[in-house]
């Protein structure tokens, strides 16, 4: 073993510092990785309590406003993209039943 080192020990250090190139790489990885995730859930979050807020604001009024309804849906897409729960989807169903009307500016 002794001798595999002497005789090769250029390949020895080699390898201990690609070994460690790896780890250092994978762990940038990881914390990207995890970052992504969070901002994904923080997004989701944000989009969520939004969508919520459209939809309780058009139960009161009893109507949705059509600039509304685009929003909406563009916030439920992005949401159920991002792994939202089908809690939403009954909320945004409902509302978008609501009758549609456009806002005199």
């Amino acid at each position: 073993m002794n001798e595999f080192i002497y005789n090769d020990w250029l390949a020895v250090v080699t390898l201990a510092i690609q070994a460690g190139l790896l780890k250092f790489a994978y762990n940038i990885y990881k914390d990207y990785a995890n970052k992504e995730k969070n901002r994904d859930c923080a997004i989701r979050g944000l989009l969520r309590v939004e969508i919520i807020n459209i939809c309780h604001n058009a139960e009161k009024e009893g109507f949705l406003p059509i600039w509304a309804l685009e929003n909406l849906t563009d916030m439920y897409n992005t949401y159920k993209a991002l792994g939202g729960n089908g809690a939403i989807t009954g909320l945004y169903n409902k509302t978008i039943q609501l009758p549609q009307r456009k806002e005199d500016g």
